[in-house]
């Protein structure tokens, strides 16, 4: 399973045509680089609870910088 690329279709669902894909590398910064919002962030984990069968803790959201934190996050929990 390729996390980062099951990633960035969820940014393209919650972005649409307002960001490009291809620039979405493990680096980029969450708020910094994609712009995220508190609402952005609670569609995110909404979706990634529904694609990846995860559920997120309250605290885990406050661990997020990068979209590589996340996907160290899913990697860990699908191997636990």
């Amino acid at each position: 399973m390729d996390i980062l690329k099951e990633l960035k279709e969820i940014f393209a669902n919650i972005y649409g045509g307002d960001v490009d894909l291809n620039s979405i590398q493990e680096d980029t910064g969450l708020f910094t680089d994609l712009g995220m919002t508190s609402i952005s962030m609670l569609y995110m984990a909404l979706a990634i609870e529904e694609k990846f069968s995860l559920h997120f803790a309250n605290e885990d959201f406050s661990q997020f910088r990068t979209v590589g934190d996340i996907v160290k996050y899913i990697a860990d929990k699908k191997t636990a």
